[in-house]
């Protein structure tokens, strides 16, 4: 329950973001056709003691798109496998990890704010489903591999940055957290966590 708050809190900032962007300019029309991409991230989860960086494509499909702003259903995908890993036994007795993998499917709302100066500010909701597997070295037990298994997430980001020509491009932060821990594996500890990164968004 304590992963919670975060993601409600993000989601009354994206509330308030239409008031926020009054002195927006108008819109162009779309660059890109709804079936393409609109959107490429690179993101760096921090959790746990592991360091995973993970590449990210979005779909932007507008749902509400007015003079100032926009609502969009938004579609990502994307993953990563960690680079920096827990190279001791840590307090809950989760052994040092060898190999950590993660790809998320996600789905949800985004809102997008774009000032006539260029500068852009917005902020997703999403939920889905998270593909993980890990290995770990164990002092006592030796190595110890879990096999890639799933689990629903919940994902919040804020984001901010500036327009130039047709491209936004930008800083993240956010969180992601599993919805439920399977209590006899190690590795839902170790998916997620919170993120920071950079984003282009051609929408």
């Amino acid at each position: 329950m304590r992963r919670v708050p975060p993601v409600v809190l993000l989601a009354g900032i994206l509330l308030g973001g239409p008031a926020f962007a009054q002195r927006v300019a108008e819109k162009p029309p779309s660059l890109v056709p709804a079936y393409l991409p609109r959107e490429v991230a690179i993101l760096t989860f921090f959790q746990n003691g592991n360091i995973t960086p993970e590449l990210r494509i979005a779909w932007h499909i507008p749902v509400v798109q007015q003079r100032i702003d926009s609502l969009n259903l938004i579609v990502e995908g994307g993953g990563g496998w960690a680079v920096g890993k827990r190279s001791t036994t840590n307090d809950p007795f989760e052994p040092p990890l060898t190999e950590l993998h993660q790809w998320h499917l996600l789905g949800g709302v985004a809102y997008e704010g774009d000032w006539a100066q260029g500068w852009h500010v917005g902020g997703r909701v999403t939920v889905g489903v998270t593909f993980y597997g890990a290995n770990y070295a164990d002092p006592v037990l030796g190595p110890i591999h879990e096999d890639t298994s799933t689990t629903g997430t919940v994902e919040g980001r804020l984001e901010g940055g500036y327009r130039v020509g047709r491209v936004v491009i930008g800083a993240s932060f956010g969180v992601l957290q599993p919805w439920n821990k399977d209590p006899q594996r190690y590795s839902p500890n170790d998916i997620g966590g919170f993120s920071g990164g950079i984003f282009f968004n051609w929408r």
